[in-house]
């Protein structure tokens, strides 16, 4: 019964952050809709702060998983990569986008020594780390270069997709990827 409480907890903590941003969401508003009492809260998370980078470390997790079995799924290297941008592609189009919950948190938490910066910036770093896994073989000494412009193209395609509402963004960086990868 606790553990579904706590998991009610973030996850209605997870659906706010996203809508609505870390520090306009408050906690009593989240223990309100999540239908939690403020003690439960605090046996499982201290501080706002621990509710915040809980909501980040699942989101990794999740993000990660889905984001890696649509690519593995492909054989090649550049079918691989391109699984990558067609999984933006239908993140974008779906009724709960909000943009990148990471890119947010750390325009929010802007320092860098905030543990919530640093979490952002962990999975950043992982996303670009998996990339030029999948790059390593065919582009050798050049695949880390190549994962930091591919991620680089993908962040910029949630960006358009969010800001700007430009449903395509992940197809149109899909385009200009293919010329790093000297493909046509």
């Amino acid at each position: 019964m606790a553990a579904d409480k706590k998991e009610a907890l973030v996850g209605k903590a997870m659906e706010l952050f996203a809508k609505g941003g870390y520090t306009a969401i408050g906690i009593d508003r989240i223990l309100a809709e999540a239908g939690v009492a403020k003690m439960t809260l605090y046996k499982y998370f201290p501080s706002k702060t621990d509710l915040i980078l809980e909501v980040l470390v699942r989101r990794d997790d999740y993000f990660r998983n889905s984001l890696m079995a649509a690519a593995e799924r492909k054989k090649s290297t550049a079918a691989k990569i391109q699984a990558l941008f067609t999984w933006h592609e239908e993140w974008f189009r779906r009724d709960d986008f909000n943009g990148c919950m990471f890119i947010n948190a750390a325009a929010e938490f802007h320092e860098r020594d905030s543990p919530i910066h640093q979490v952002a910036a962990r999975h950043k770093q992982l996303i670009v780390d998996y990339i030029e896994g999948v790059l390593k073989d065919e582009y050798g000494a050049r695949a880390r270069k190549l994962a930091r412009q591919i991620n680089m193209l993908l962040d910029g395609a949630i960006d358009a997709a969010h800001v700007i509402g430009n449903p395509n963004a992940a197809a149109e960086a899909w385009e200009a990827a293919k010329s790093l990868l000297g493909r046509s």
